[in-house]
């Protein structure tokens, strides 16, 4: 029963986690949005590569297969509008 309870409470502890750092990083983007204001963000894509991109965010919009969220946007590096999974994206100051 002890075990269980240890079990439990480090799960919730690494959701809360979890949840802080999505609600900083939509926040954040949402300000972005509601201001146009561009943000540098760290992505790391699938393959593990991560590089520094400026982006100018336009919405977020969740995957319905996943339900993961992915924030479209004009990336200043690529020059294009791109999906970039919210997971994968560090905010840093710009």
């Amino acid at each position: 029963m002890r075990h269980t309870r240890r079990t439990i409470r480090a799960a919730l502890t690494n959701t809360h986690a979890l949840a802080a750092a999505a609600c900083g990083r939509l926040g954040l983007l949402r300000f972005t949005l509601e201001t146009a204001r561009r943000v540098r963000i760290a992505y790391t894509n699938a393959a593990g590569e991560s590089s520094v991109r400026d982006i100018e965010p336009r919405f977020v919009k969740p995957n319905k297969k996943t339900g993961r969220l992915y924030v479209h946007a004009y990336d200043n590096l690529r020059g294009e509008s791109r999906n970039f999974t919210l997971d994968r994206i560090a905010l840093e100051a710009a």
